[in-house]
């Protein structure tokens, strides 16, 4: 069994409708110190580095699902990169990632503004997801994570609401689990693209279905001055109160 980061954050989501078929839209976050978070980087693409190919039935791995009777999102079992993205690109919690049970994949996303948190919600507590950061380049960089919700505390880690998409039987519950930066081996506050892999195989990720968000990190290149500039920015404080005290 695979190990969850021990790090891994809870969070409660805060949000509105609660029919399983229908839309469910994030309106909030609450983190575990009580701090509201209302801003999210959302994703704008995504690159399918790779996926099992569908051919029928249950194969395949990562497509496009949404709730029975959701107003956004799309169903697409040979899902493309923009389809994904459709259903990744909004605060609908029941548009989703589906992935068959012994499915593999490998997608790139990225997000509008680079981020701070991680925010992942995993339907049927059931399956684990990897993740790992990428450069400006697209470069792998930090650790490899996985967040394997069949070992989390599933009351602990419970986000409150169940979904009922079109390709399930009925409702399932969901998961939540955040990770920061540095869960990631991360120091670097300006990443906005991050690499997600599901593994097949008896000894695998048992088809991961998800939602992902970001919390929006802050931009530290503005409003920030460099420690010379502070430095300066000081000694020209104490020169001018000097020149007024001789005056």
């Amino acid at each position: 069994m695979l190990a969850a980061p021990a790090d891994a954050f809870t969070f409660t989501s805060n949000f509105t409708g609660d029919a399983s078929k229908g839309d469910i839209w994030l309106q909030s976050i609450q983190l575990e110190d009580g701090s509201i978070v209302d801003s999210f980087s959302m994703i704008t693409s995504a690159n399918i580095v790779a996926n099992d190919a569908y051919t029928g039935g249950n194969s395949g791995a990562a497509s496009a699902d949404r709730g029975d009777n959701t107003t956004t999102g799309v169903k697409v079992e040979n899902a493309t990169a923009a389809d994904l993205v459709t259903n990744l690109s909004n605060l609908n919690l029941n548009n989703i990632v589906d992935t068959e049970d012994s499915g593999s994949f490998e997608i790139d996303l990225f997000f509008d503004k680079a981020i701070d948190n991680l925010l992942i919600w995993e339907r049927g507590q059931n399956s684990a997801l990897a993740v790992q950061a990428l450069d400006e380049n697209g470069a792998l960089i930090g650790d490899k994570v996985v967040v394997d919700f069949r070992t989390l505390d599933k009351t602990a880690h419970y986000a409150g609401y169940s979904i009922d998409t079109l390709e399930i039987g009925g409702a399932q519950k969901v998961n939540s689990v955040g990770l920061t930066l540095a869960d990631l081996g991360l120091t670097d506050a300006s990443i906005n693209s991050f690499r997600f892999f599901s593994e097949g195989g008896p000894d695998g990720y048992n088809g991961p279905d998800w939602k992902i968000l970001g919390t929006q990190a802050e931009d530290v290149s503005v409003g920030v001055p460099e420690p010379g500039t502070v430095l300066g920015l000081t000694l020209i404080s104490g020169l001018v109160a000097a020149a007024r005290r001789k005056k």
